[in-house]
């Protein structure tokens, strides 16, 4: 049996809870209608856990569109409500404004 490859875009969370509580996820791969479902799953589960300050590293995201950025404006306007952040590192690895839904 040949030994299978990993795809570049196969999808991958990865979490890291900083020493200030702060957790940090770190997605790799498509951001999208294929994987949306794993990332709303993993911030509901956050958020529900009493977490209120979450930072998500775009870094390694190759593809990103509108259904996969719909689990995070979600997120980011319940944790301003309550308040808590959600702030996003942009692909370039700077932090970018905490999301506030504008709606």
């Amino acid at each position: 049996m040949a030994p299978t490859a990993t795809t570049p875009n196969a999808w991958a969370l990865h979490s890291v809870t900083q020493p200030d509580n702060v957790v940090e996820l770190r997605p790799s791969g498509p951001l999208d209608s294929s994987t949306a479902r794993f990332l709303a799953a993993r911030l509901d589960a956050l958020v529900h856990s009493g977490h209120d300050q979450i930072v998500l590293d775009l870094r390694y995201v190759d593809r990103l569109d509108a259904v996969g950025m719909a689990p995070v404006r979600r997120t980011a306007a319940l944790l301003d409500a309550t308040g808590g952040q959600l702030t996003i590192r942009e692909r370039s690895g700077e932090v970018a404004e905490p999301i506030v839904d504008a709606a």
